[in-house]
């Protein structure tokens, strides 16, 4: 991207837009209502804040074939964010928010969107965001577990620049992008001997529900990405232990020209119960006359919640939304209990010396309103590489406090 907006443009522009809806109030009547936060709206407009803070503490038991074993821990702020978003009429809609802090982290720019809806079941969307992949598009406010996992790692899929069109009908939705980089990477420079052109990328998610009832849902959904590095460092393919803490132990380096993507996924909820999976194939090219390899990645998880809630699927969007609390503490209840495990696979082995990830991941969750939720979970990983010699156990346990607004 050529021209990235700076955060204190981007405050003010919040700022801009705050008065005019001020002034626009001025002349209608304003209504509220409690979403978390105050949303306010009148005739033409909505305007609501939006954040959330993640705050962890983790313990690392690192053991390694070669080297020294090691034990780590810390307390630390996982993400802070802080946005706004609203709407036009009901034509137009937007969303702006950044992460104050992530994990040490700098101040950078998450979903930064405008969306215009020529009808019900059409919009197109402009801005920074993610297009591809059920868990990574999903919000980690609705996600079972603390971290996106491995699969997340390996497809890399994060917020880049995007020009989006999707459709939807009651229980499917079809979207298509072209893609750049992330609006937080720096201005490619302009005077590079190799060239100064940036990322871009071509992907597609379709998704079906065959059943959606009251107390069963079946989602199925297929996803494909076609991204080059052009004049960008080389795609590198790795895998984090289930947590956002701690080092890579299986890794490609940096060997990706451009690569092709296909993923699978599925959830199958019924009551109380859920099973959600995914699967990815990459299918890397790389510079000169070396081969292309492939690489795959899975995940499965199953959840139960203890207290009869309903993991929340919205079908005509396809992504999971906020649990509804039975019995929230606010209401006098004990709020929701929820018991949860995960096992992921990334294999890289095509390339020597790359290695395989397996892990186990065990985690609860009690959530005492719909906008609190305290989790704790424990993974059992074992970064594998035979070619070189050097496999490693990481056990990691997390805990979590979490509130949205």
């Amino acid at each position: 991207m050529i021209n990235k907006t700076t955060l204190s443009g981007g405050a003010g522009l919040g700022a801009l837009l705050a008065l005019s809806l001020g002034a626009s109030a001025q002349a209608q009547d304003t209504t509220t209502v409690w979403q978390g936060a105050p949303r306010f709206s009148n005739e033409a407009l909505t305007f609501k804040v939006r954040g959330r803070v993640y705050e962890d503490y983790v313990r690392q038991d690192v053991n390694r074939e070669v080297g020294v074993d090691f034990k780590a821990s810390n307390t630390r702020l996982r993400t802070a964010r802080l946005g706004v978003e609203g709407t036009w009429n009901a034509d137009w809609a937007y969303k702006a928010e950044v992460t104050l802090a992530s994990a040490g982290g700098t101040t950078q720019w998450e979903d930064l969107t405008l969306e215009y809806k020529p009808n019900e079941y059409t919009s197109i969307l402009a801005g920074n965001f993610k297009t591809v992949s059920l868990e990574n598009i999903n919000s980690s406010r609705y996600n079972t577990f603390m971290e996106r996992g491995a699969y997340n790692d390996f497809i890399d899929a994060g917020r880049v620049m995007n020009v989006q069109v999707k459709t939807n009908g009651l229980n499917w939705t079809a979207a298509v992008a072209v893609s750049g980089d992330s609006l937080n990477a720096p201005d490619v420079a302009t005077n590079a001997s190799t060239g100064s052109r940036e990322v871009i990328g071509f992907n597609g998610r379709a998704t079906y529900s065959p059943i959606l009832t009251d107390f069963t849902t079946v989602h199925l959904g297929v996803w494909a990405r076609r991204r080059n590095r052009e004049d960008q460092a080389n795609f590198t393919y790795q895998v984090r232990n289930n947590t956002n803490y701690g080092a890579r132990y299986v890794t490609s380096g940096a060997i990706g020209v451009q690569d092709t993507m296909v993923g699978l996924e599925g959830v199958w909820i019924h009551k109380a119960f859920s099973l959600q999976g995914e699967w990815a194939n990459a299918k890397v090219d790389r510079a000169g006359i070396a081969p292309s390899v492939d690489f795959q990645g899975y995940y499965v998880a199953a959840s139960w919640y203890l207290t009869g809630e309903t993991r929340r699927f919205e079908a005509f969007k396809g992504e999971f939304n906020r649990t509804r609390i039975l019995n929230p503490v606010t209401a006098g209840g004990f709020g929701a209990v929820e018991l949860a495990v995960r096992y992921d696979n990334i294999d890289l082995k095509e390339l020597a010396g790359a290695g395989e990830y397996s892990g186990w991941t065990f985690g609860a969750n009690w959530h005492p309103h719909p906008y609190v939720r305290l989790q704790a979970n424990y993974t059992m990983s074992k970064n594998n590489n035979p070619a070189v010699g050097a496999d490693v156990d990481v056990d990691t346990l997390q805990f979590r406090a979490q509130f949205d607004f």
